[in-house]
């Protein structure tokens, strides 16, 4: 199985239900076909760094893939020639929303 965590703000003026019910189910219904598993949100806390607080971001977004090959697969087709409905829905959540770090790991059931 594959993880990745999008760490990310919402944008200023952006309505933050709406952004979180982009990511939550609007991505996962054209995620899903693409083999997703799941998706979950939470809102951290803080950060720190050997005690000392850290920058971050304020929330974090954790996906679970079968396998790196299917999440490729949604990554390169999500960023090439999609249709007209999946571009806007694709502008309307980069309007509101800012990746700071994505990291993408296999977790222990390989």
């Amino acid at each position: 199985m594959l993880r990745i965590m999008h760490f990310f703000n919402i944008k200023p003026g952006a309505d933050e239900a709406r952004m979180f019910h982009l990511i939550n189910h609007g991505l996962l219904g054209y995620t899903r076909a693409y083999g997703c598993l799941e998706r979950k949100t939470w809102k951290l806390v803080d950060a720190t760094a050997q005690g000392i607080p850290a920058a971050t971001a304020a929330y974090v977004n954790e996906v679970l893939w079968p396998s790196q090959k299917a999440a490729d697969a949604f990554a390169r087709d999500w960023m090439g020639d999609v249709p007209n409905e999946v571009k806007e829905f694709r502008s309307e959540l980069d309007s509101g929303v800012e990746t700071v770090l994505t990291v993408r790991y296999v977790d222990e059931t390989g």
